[in-house]
């Protein structure tokens, strides 16, 4: 028995210890610090780095050593690249724009993520309200299940409404099972965004929506925050500053060679030579290059234009869909659910007085439960179409 208890304790002490608590605020600050998918993103900001640093390399040196059968018994020839007409600095420009437009995939992806887990955060706080309703819906129905059960042992109601009853607080236990479930399977969700066991992790508090509908004038304007223009805007600056370096390809490359032959049987010493060489574009101008990254400019250009276009259309449709989910919101709260309550209130009460059936008690009970879940779900909805109002202006 001793051992029993302990292990319960243990059991329960374990239990606690993997229970969390996380707000809407903590979920989008550790999507940044913690998201496996941003930690991925950021590491491919170090290969770009190191673009640059490759760029920027100079090129090696080629050194000879040779021999002839009638002069220089040794011939050693040494020939330097000398790139002094903006080929090195052009190179490194085009990495250093690559750079930023990794820098920009990476903010897009931290936005991404954000966005979906604020959607994962409302979900779990959904879950865990609706499964808060069905268990009160759980406990009103045992409730009703001992009335009836003291009717029919009074002898003023049949045993069916004791069946009847029975059915319905067994259904109402299983629905609490499956909401228990559901809000398991949101925290599992929530938990790989924010870098977390999803195991007891629980929504503290509610998503942060404003009280008030914004003007939408004072949205349209910011469409222009949106981390995917700024990703196509660096997209085009990287095309031309590519052309840029493809044309400093073109440029005249000058190579200095200097040698010594020895051992020259003809010659009184060693004979020194010094050669400086210029490689002349006549061959290639690589303007089928250049005109590729004009293109690819001209191409990143259009898809800005598009993603804004399609940015302003989603913040229309997500702030209509916020409005309207603010008044159903309003009308549920203030004036739907509060009937819905007191009828099944009276319900039950005009029950135990005998006034009323049970049928009137369970159809008056199921209208309450559906219209917290209602509730519950226009709230959701509601912060849902605020998440993606914040998304299309850039505020996540």
């Amino acid at each position: 028995m001793r051992r029993l208890t302990v292990c319960l304790v243990v059991l329960a002490t374990a239990s606690s210890a993997e229970a969390r608590d996380i707000d809407y605020a903590e979920t989008i600050a550790r999507v940044r610090l913690a998201s496996p998918d941003v930690i991925a993103a950021r590491a491919k900001e170090g290969v770009s780095r190191a673009g640059v640093r490759v760029a920027g390399e100079l090129p090696n040196p080629t050194v000879s050593v040779g021999t002839f059968s009638q002069t220089a018994k040794v011939a050693v020839d040494f020939s330097l690249p000398i790139l002094i007409f903006g080929q090195r600095g052009a190179a490194m420009d085009a990495a250093r724009a690559e750079l930023g437009v990794t820098r920009a995939d990476t903010r897009v992806t931290v936005s991404e993520i954000r966005v979906a887990a604020a959607h994962a955060f409302v979900a779990l706080w959904t879950a865990e309200r609706f499964a808060d309703a069905r268990r009160e819906s759980a406990t009103l129905a045992a409730e009703t299940e001992h009335a009836v059960q003291d009717r029919v042992d009074a002898g003023t109601a049949p045993e069916l409404d004791k069946l009847r009853a029975h059915a319905e607080r067994l259904r109402a236990d299983a629905d609490v099972a499956d909401a228990d479930a559901r809000v398991d399977v949101a925290a599992a969700a929530l938990g790989v965004y924010v870098g977390l066991d999803g195991t007891g992790l629980r929504a503290r508090g509610d998503p942060a929506v404003p009280a008030s509908v914004p003007a939408f004038a004072s949205l349209a304007p910011r469409v222009e925050q949106n981390p995917i223009l700024a990703r196509d805007h660096l997209d085009a600056l990287a095309a031309l500053a590519r052309a840029n370096h493809e044309k400093a390809l073109a440029r005249p490359a000058l190579v200095f060679d200097v040698g010594v032959n020895a051992f020259d049987p003809t010659l009184p010493g060693p004979d020194f030579h010094a050669t400086l060489g210029l490689e002349v574009p006549i061959v290639s101008w690589r303007q089928p290059m250049v005109d590729r990254e004009r293109a690819a400019a001209a191409a990143a250009d259009a898809q800005r234009a598009a993603d804004r276009t399609r940015a302003a259309a989603d913040l229309a449709a997500a702030y209509r869909q916020f409005t309207a989910a603010t008044e159903r919101t309003k009308a549920l709260e203030s004036g739907v659910v509060p009937a819905m309550r007191a009828s099944a209130r009276a319900s039950r009460e005009a029950y135990g007085l005998g006034h009323s059936a049970l049928i009137a008690v369970l159809d008056a009970e199921r209208a309450r439960l559906e219209g917290a879940l209602e509730l519950v779900a226009a709230r959701a909805e509601r912060a849902n179409a605020w998440i993606e109002v914040q998304h299309a202006v850039g505020q996540l």
